[in-house]
């Protein structure tokens, strides 16, 4: 789950939470705060504290962006006294705490449990994966696409990496291009975390996708683009 850093708050006052919109577009790009599904279609203001429990309505620190999907399973199920309970990717390390291997979504609970043994860490990272359904498969008629659009971002980020391994001399133009076209396509595709699995031991395209989707957090992320053992920013 990419980790965010939406900056202090780009308003004073607004009306609507929706009105949010336009501002989180820029800062963090129009994408699902939580599976990464790139929202092409009608994007969700979400509000972390449900607003419905006592979560601020307009507050730019309640404020997140959700797929339909997302939103629709975290509904209003966290209040605000219950927030602490679980990881959000504008506040805690979620790169570090989910694994994307094979393109499938789990809690990456060997790597939490080097940087918190005591299991606090773990639990929240849980939470809110069974918060959203992460993992999800849809059966029947489920209207749920993040199965589908994310196994198709592997397949084409698979691709990418065996075209772009192809390429032996990574200064040349044709390089250059190349790289520019992928990271462009892994914007436009979306499921930053299934790209970055993907390309985990090139640093060159780990560190230009961290560059190229908006407001990521680089605190979460070393010099060669792996996520760090950390919990909190240092």
């Amino acid at each position: 789950m990419r980790p965010i850093n939406k900056g202090a708050s780009p308003y004073k006052t607004i009306s609507d939470y929706s009105q949010a919109l336009p501002y989180l577009e820029e800062q963090i790009g129009l994408y699902c705060s939580y599976c990464e599904f790139r929202i092409d279609h009608v994007p969700e203001v979400e509000h972390v504290s449900s607003k419905s429990k006592g979560g601020d309505v307009t507050a730019w620190n309640n404020l997140l962006l959700g797929c339909k999907y997302c939103n629709s399973r975290k509904s209003n199920h966290t209040s605000t006294c219950e927030i602490g309970e679980y990881l959000w990717p504008d506040v805690d390390n979620t790169a570090i705490a989910f694994s994307y291997e094979e393109g499938v979504p789990r809690v990456n609970e060997q790597a939490i449990m080097q940087i918190d043994p005591s299991g606090d860490f773990l639990q929240k990272a849980r939470r809110l994966f069974d918060l959203v359904k992460l993992d999800n498969r849809p059966v029947g008629k489920e209207k749920d696409r993040r199965f589908k659009r994310r196994n198709e971002a592997y397949k084409i980020a698979k691709d990418s990496l065996a075209m772009w391994q192809s390429i032996t001399d990574k200064e040349d133009d044709k390089a250059k291009l190349f790289l520019h076209q992928t990271i462009e396509l892994a914007r436009q595709i979306g499921f930053f975390s299934i790209w970055t699995t993907v390309f985990y031991n090139d640093p060159i395209v780990l560190c230009s996708l961290i560059s190229a989707f908006p407001g990521t957090e680089r605190t979460f992320f070393d010099e060669y683009g792996h996520p760090k053992l950390i919990i909190a920013k240092s």
